[in-house]
């Protein structure tokens, strides 16, 4: 391994030779040579019109969730659909008595709320992410504070699931 000396004199830089100044112009002259209108005119380059525009480059964000009025509809179709599965598959040979029954229809209710509300949540999740820079705060402000749709029906699937689970006991 070779070692290099420590101290080495620095290059130094190069630097541009200095603008040239002219002298000012004198007293009574001035610094463009007078008009002459017998002069040949002088040489230009054609003046090409507007620049050509580009195409719209930038193309919006495709979504891959699309909601519509019916989105919670589905959601809590599909709620009622994985509760009656779970119903049947796996607790109707089980289901003997009145508390038990009724804590598989609970089940089912709280699994139809939850599937709503996990809808409304994402999409209230949706819109605060497209309105934090929007100009209106009112809607924004409505998102964070206070109760929402979405967290009424998750509340409500949450005290139904547990209620499900207390009857069951």
């Amino acid at each position: 391994m070779t070692e290099r000396p420590l101290e080495q004199t620095p290059r130094p830089l190069p630097t541009a030779p200095p603008f040239p100044t002219d002298p000012p112009p004198a007293v009574g002259e001035t610094a463009e040579p007078p008009y002459d209108p017998a002069a040949p005119p002088l040489p230009t380059a054609p003046v090409p019109g507007p620049p050509p525009r580009r195409a719209a480059s930038v193309q919006p964000r495709v979504s891959f969730v699309r909601m519509g009025p019916w989105a919670p509809v589905a959601g809590a179709v599909l709620g009622l659909v994985v509760g009656l599965v779970v119903v049947l598959v796996g607790l109707a040979p089980v289901d003997l008595s009145f508390a038990q029954r009724l804590a598989s229809v609970f089940l089912c209710l709280g699994l139809a709320l939850l599937g709503a509300g996990g809808v409304l949540f994402a999409d209230e999740v949706r819109v605060r992410r497209r309105s934090v820079g929007a100009q209106s705060a009112e809607v924004v402000a409505g998102l964070l504070n206070g109760l929402t749709p979405a967290r009424f029906l998750v509340g409500s699937a949450g005290f139904v699931l547990l209620l499900a689970a207390y009857v069951a006991r």
